[in-house]
């Protein structure tokens, strides 16, 4: 990892002291031991020399790819620091830090050492007051945007984040980006027309001025476009007014068209940084178009690490305090001036700032506050019984400090399920990268809903299926090789086929595959007869879908069962062109801005798959620079 500089509250922590009583040898040699990780488990060997410890490798595991790996490099430092498995885990990695420090216990214990209580209390440190131009709330990836514009602008930075990593909700996304870019998408691999689709747009009655101009701009650059041979339309206008229809008219036109026009320049800023995607243009699921951009490394490791890379060459203009939580706003004459906030040792740590930039994320995961705002007649149960594909540390907090601090919150209502998580935990970096190339199925090896449509009508099909559960199924058509087929977590399709991980199956055969899956040969069988009719277009599929690569028909065949979890939140804190906090009235709170799913008037009832990356980096961006400017 590189040298970036962080203060895990460190400032602000007493190591507690612990070790262990020999048997009177001093046992030298390595011992292996495996505890259970968050997703499997997690191998763990620990080199002894003369009783001491003196090396801890992680082995095979199956952990979240940047948050894992952040407690597989902090918590074996801090043992071998202090000779004890008494050490603070990484806040936000539990379950991977207790991993560690328990197959830690276990290999010492197998070489005759036994833990003794420990007689010393840390102590709780001295309260701290931090003085910079620009507070950053959230170490996300809309933070770390905003703090590298900032800090290119010259401003001192401080980022405050209450888990032990920097990434947040970020880290674990899906690494797609949407955004036109003709170089890809001029000659798309793409089997059908996309026309269609903007003919029905166009066709529609303006409901404002606004969307009227945004009508007869993309009219133009269409008909201009069907007099050549290329293969995907696109333009900023036409995927803000996609992406508007796409939220049901809810968001704001206005505050998309300034999203979709920085879209590309966003990503040649993350290219400039050494951001690396595909060279091939997609249609992720719910992006509802042909322009999504898929990072090269899994998840959003890509976006996270090309940040965190460039503020590492910032110096004293960017500092960071991790597990540390921002409690309030402090406001001052009308004036956000800072943050309270308090560290993980109990002490507190006021933050005294020109501006102030709120990135803390939705409340996608905060059971309480879903209820309370967004259970509704579509979405009837959000309670725990519907898991959640957040980290446990998007909490919906800022969202309210923000509204005390005087800002309108909107949209507060609209909820996302993302339709394809992994039914137990809610994980989504085990989803192979199929695209257009798979299908949908229920337990009894039907289709039910269009694979490229809305997110929120695909989790409304899956939720009345049997069981409330579907399989994505492919075959070797899509992926030739289990081995090289890439998943959004970075790792192999083999990888999760290898070690039975989140309900993967696979078989030779289609009749193989049914068997498995407890299905009827025949009617899956006929369901991928039917589908290939679709992609040849000899048929027009029942269903609606548009969007087609590959047929499928040769094994091995493959699937894996997923099941809809509350996802993306899509009200929040109003903002202008400028990221700044707007009041009911439509002023600004002075000295606060915001970027990112704390926002909530861009994506209105529906968020397209691929456009929170580009949201959190548009805004985190223009958050960072117009908040260095003032």
């Amino acid at each position: 990892m590189n040298k970036l500089k962080t203060i895990a509250a460190a400032v602000l922590l007493i190591a507690v002291t612990m070790g262990f009583t020999g048997c009177g040898s001093k046992p030298s040699g390595t011992y292996t031991s495996t505890s259970r990780g968050l997703f499997g488990p997690v191998e763990v060997s620990v080199e002894l020399e003369k009783g001491e410890i003196k090396a801890i490798e992680i082995g095979s595991h199956h952990e979240t790819m940047g948050v894992g790996d952040v407690a597989f490099e902090k918590v074996p430092a801090r043992i071998i620091e202090a000779q004890s498995t008494n050490v603070d885990i990484v806040s936000g990695a539990t379950i991977t830090s207790f991993a560690v420090i328990n197959a830690v216990t276990d290999s010492l214990n197998e070489a005759g050492f036994k833990a003794k209580e420990s007689k010393t209390k840390a102590e709780t440190p001295a309260d701290a007051e931090v003085s910079t131009d620009i507070v950053i709330v959230g170490g996300g990836g809309a933070g770390l945007a905003a703090a590298v514009a900032a800090t290119d602008a010259g401003a001192r930075v401080t980022i405050v984040e209450k888990t032990g990593f920097l990434g947040g909700n970020s880290i674990v996304s899906g690494g797609i980006f949407n955004s036109p870019n003709p170089a890809l998408q001029d000659y798309a691999d793409i089997n059908s027309s996309l026309n269609p689709l903007i003919e029905e747009a166009l066709a529609e009655t303006p409901v404002s001025d606004l969307h009227g101009e945004v009508m007869a701009t993309v009219r133009a650059q269409f008909e201009e476009f069907k007099q050549t041979d290329k293969k995907v339309f696109d333009s900023a206008e036409w995927f803000a007014l996609q992406t508007w229809n796409g939220g049901d008219k809810v968001g704001d036109l206005d505050m998309l068209l300034v999203y979709a026009e920085n879209a590309y320049p966003t990503l040649q800023w993350l290219e400039s940084m050494g951001m690396e995607f595909t060279d091939k243009i997609n249609s992720a699921s719910g992006s509802l178009y042909m322009r999504t951009h898929t990072s090269v490394e899994g998840n959003g490791t890509g976006f996270i690490n090309t940040l965190r890379n460039n503020l590492a060459d910032k110096g004293d203009l960017i500092t960071i305090l991790t597990d540390t939580e921002a409690k309030s706003l402090i406001v001052e004459d009308g004036k956000v001036v800072g943050v309270n906030a308090v560290a993980r040792a109990g002490n507190n740590v006021t933050l005294r700032a020109n501006n102030v930039i709120m990135t803390t994320g939705g409340f996608a995961g905060n059971v309480q506050m879903r209820i309370k705002y967004a259970q509704s007649e579509k979405w009837p149960d959000l309670s725990a019984n519907v898991i959640s594909t957040n980290m446990h540390s998007i909490t919906g907090d800022g969202i309210l400090m923000a509204r005390d601090a005087g800002a309108e919150l909107v949209h507060m209502d609209q909820i996302q399920l993302l339709p394809y998580a992994n039914p137990v935990t809610g994980e989504t970096g085990d989803i192979t990268l199929t695209y257009s190339a798979s299908m949908y199925i229920n337990n009894r090896g039907e289709r039910f809903v269009k694979e490229d449509g809305r997110r929120d009508e695909m989790s409304l099909a899956i939720i009345d299926q049997p069981e409330g559960i579907m399989y994505q199924l492919f075959s070797a058509d899509a992926v030739p090789d289990p081995a090289k087929g890439k998943t959004l977590g970075g790792k192999p399709t083999s990888h999760y086929l290898d070690n039975n991980l989140s309900g993967y199956v696979q078989a030779e055969t289609v009749e193989g595959l049914a068997e498995i899956l407890g299905m009827d040969p025949a009617t899956l069988q006929n369901t991928i007869d039917e589908f290939n009719t679709y992609v040849r277009g000899e048929a027009k599929d029942p269903h609606g879908r548009v969007t087609w690569t590959k047929t499928l028909e040769n094994g091995p065949w493959y699937a894996y069962p997923r099941k809809p979890a509350t996802h993306h939140t899509m009200g929040g804190v109003k903002i202008n062109e400028f990221a700044q906090a707007l009041k009911a009235d439509g002023s600004v709170v002075e000295g606060l801005y915001c970027a990112g799913e704390i926002t909530g008037n861009l994506h209105g009832a529906n968020r397209l798959g691929g456009n929170a990356i580009v949201d959190f980096c548009v805004f985190g961006r223009i958050a960072g620079e117009q908040a260095a400017a003032n």
